[in-house]
């Protein structure tokens, strides 16, 4: 079995929970069931119904990767000619190692909220190199 990954706090990251404790589940039954005689068929299916799982939360990895990101709006004062204004644009951040990566997205008035974090995943596919 590959090394116990971090699993991210999003919709894929519980999946990717839910299949692990599925097959660690069936892979106890399938051991459970080799100290049974003639029971070596149904051990074997277990184990391979396990190792599918596991393959499956292996390929939501990515996935999960992709998801963990923050999309929020931040202000910034600028002086005009007819006085001060407040422009307000979407900032994404995510972790990258140690850091955190801080990401310029755009103006609110051009793009909502899920256009931004799309443009936010696609940022950061193509900075962790996984587009």
């Amino acid at each position: 079995m590959a090394r116990q990954k971090i699993v991210y706090e999003t919709g894929s990251g519980e999946k990717i929970v839910a299949l692990r404790e599925d097959a660690k589940r069936l892979r106890e039954e399938g051991a459970k069931l080799r100290e049974i005689q003639g029971m070596d068929p149904g051990a074997k299916e277990r184990e391979a119904e396990a190792a599918r799982l596991e393959e499956e939360a292996e390929d939501l990895w990515n996935v999960a990767r992709l998801e963990a990101l923050s999309v929020y709006q931040g202000s910034i004062p600028k002086k005009t000619k007819k006085g001060e204004a407040t422009y307000t644009y979407w900032y994404a951040s995510w972790r990258e190692g140690d850091k955190v990566k801080n990401v310029h997205l755009g103006s609110i008035r051009k793009m909502d909220k899920a256009a931004a974090t799309e443009k936010a995943r696609k940022l950061k596919a193509v900075s962790l190199g996984c587009h």
